[in-house]
């Protein structure tokens, strides 16, 4: 299984990122205040995924690349960290 983390984004009310999975489909994230508290809990999120090996992130730095990556049939390669 694997999981696409999209890019920090501007949200109303602070920033936030969002996930996407083949099973579950996009899940909206927590909108943080502060874009040091989003961005660290985007790296969290991405290193708890990369920890099993079935299991992978796939971090995304723009959105045309989450766009590109939830859509694919074969989405770009796991980022390691």
């Amino acid at each position: 299984m694997h999981t696409v983390v999209g890019p920090v984004l501007t949200r109303k009310g602070g920033y936030a990122f969002d996930c996407w999975t083949p099973e579950k489909g996009l899940s909206p994230g927590y909108t943080y205040h502060r874009i040091q508290d989003a961005l660290y809990a985007r790296n969290v999120e991405i290193r708890s995924h990369n920890k099993g090996s079935e299991d992978h992130a796939i971090a995304c730095n723009t959105v045309d690349d989450f766009a590109r990556s939830t859509t694919a049939g074969s989405p770009a390669k796991p980022v390691h960290h």
